[in-house]
């Protein structure tokens, strides 16, 4: 008789202990913005593994994981060969990100008792280049509120999102994922909720008060009723409910392409701020409170984007050859 084929068994599923982690990190009131990334990596890696298949052309290499843990289980070469196809597909930085979410996920298996050992217990994160965020030039700015100048429901909406974004340097969903509560317009604040779950006061000028003035007044149109601390901050145009962070993206991104200027990241205002503030002298202090940041060396890092005009401007002022004259 002919000898049985032996059958591979099923890869193993790390579903039900994702769905486990990301209930205990909602419990421990991360944002959800945190929660988010955490879920995404993990619920990538899960893909990864069920479809994964070894390298042919490396001898020994493992084949796809049957268990959690032990000779069948999750190993050290299943992370990294997801690292480094993440590397391929997209960059270092969400690579980076992706590491440290799913080191976080293999720690906590081991604390429920799941995991003897984490295979990343020995791996060290991916090096991460030095990338200069771009600045936003002041000329891309001025055409991208022109685009937006009229008195519709959507100019009023995307002026005051583009104005908050410059003014307050807050990251994405510090500025989108908010109520009507978080806004004191006479004190010009607006309450963001940072990362550590961490609320802080981002302040805004005059300016900005101003077409925050008139988006509300138009979203009280728009709604057909006035406002309440519980609607959230900023409306979506059709549906009119909460616009979500993927709707302020594809904004920014319609807006960029009527003001016929390249492509601008949200996260670019938050350089641009940092930018402008070290340009004009401002207090660094006062910029870690501001940015919410509880490191210095946050400083360095976005103190980067566009340091060398920043050198050079000082340098006209401080120029020795300059003082001889």
């Amino acid at each position: 008789m002919p000898a049985t084929a032996t059958k591979e068994p099923a890869p193993f599923d790390i579903g039900a202990l994702a769905s486990s982690w990301v209930r205990s990190l909602r419990a421990r009131n991360l944002s959800a913005n945190t929660t988010r990334i955490y879920s995404r990596a993990v619920g990538e890696l899960r893909t990864y593994l069920l479809e994964y298949t070894p390298d042919p052309d490396v001898p020994g290499a493992r084949p796809a994981p049957a268990e959690l843990e032990g000779e069948e289980g999750i190993h050290r070469e299943h992370i990294e060969g997801y690292i480094s196809d993440l590397m391929k597909r997209t960059s270092p930085g969400n690579a980076h990100q992706h590491f440290r979410s799913l080191k976080t996920f293999f720690n906590w298996c081991v604390d429920e008792e799941e995991m003897d050992r984490s295979p990343m217990r020995t791996m060290k994160a991916p090096a991460l280049p030095d990338v200069e965020v771009p600045i936003i030039p002041d000329d891309s700015l001025k055409k991208l509120l022109s685009v937006c100048k009229g008195k519709t429901f959507e100019d009023r909406r995307d002026t005051a999102i583009i104005m908050m974004f410059l003014d307050t340097g807050a990251r994405l969903s510090e500025l989108t994922e908010r109520l009507q509560a978080a806004l004191d317009l006479d004190v010009m604040v607006l309450h963001v909720l940072g990362k550590g779950n961490r609320e802080r006061p981002a302040p805004f000028g005059r300016a900005s008060a101003v077409a925050m003035d008139r988006y509300l007044r138009a979203a009280s149109k728009h709604i057909g009723r006035g406002l309440e601390p519980t609607d959230p901050l900023w409306f979506s145009t059709r549906r009119k409910d909460a616009l979500t962070i993927w709707g302020v993206g594809t904004m920014i991104e319609r807006r960029c392409k009527e003001a016929g200027i390249p492509h601008i990241h949200p996260h670019q205002f938050r350089h641009t701020f940092a930018h402008l503030w070290k340009v004009h002298r401002g207090d660094e202090d006062a910029l870690m409170r501001i940015m919410g940041w509880r490191s210095r060396q946050m400083l360095s890092r976005y103190g980067a984007s566009a340091g060398e005009e920043r050198a050079r401007a000082q340098h006209r002022e401080l120029s020795p050859g300059d003082r001889l004259k």
